[in-house]
């Protein structure tokens, strides 16, 4: 599908897109708690995947709606694996 200008979408169509991406960013949060909680296991693995992937799902329509720019996301996720080498302790 071909980018769609973010002028050319309806305010209920933008709308609608944003509240479903909090959802499942939402979504991903309880999943990651889960684990934290209740420990890793094969159930709660595989739900953590679903929801990053329904994720990344949206993340490919925001780019689509013309919300975001795949090259800036590519430039910040870059950027914040270098802050996390330097301020996590996450072996990197």
């Amino acid at each position: 599908m071909k980018g769609k200008n973010v002028e050319n979408i309806s305010i209920d169509e933008k709308e609608e897109l944003l509240v479903i991406f909090m959802e499942e960013c939402a979504e991903a949060t309880v999943e990651a708690s889960k684990i934290i909680r209740f420990g890793r296991n094969d159930d709660e693995i595989g739900s953590l995947a679903k929801e990053v992937g329904d994720l990344l799902c949206m993340i490919d329509l925001l780019e689509e709606y013309g919300l975001i720019n795949k090259q800036l996301l590519i430039q910040y996720s870059k950027a914040k694996r270098d802050k996390l080498k330097k301020w996590s302790n996450l072996s990197l």
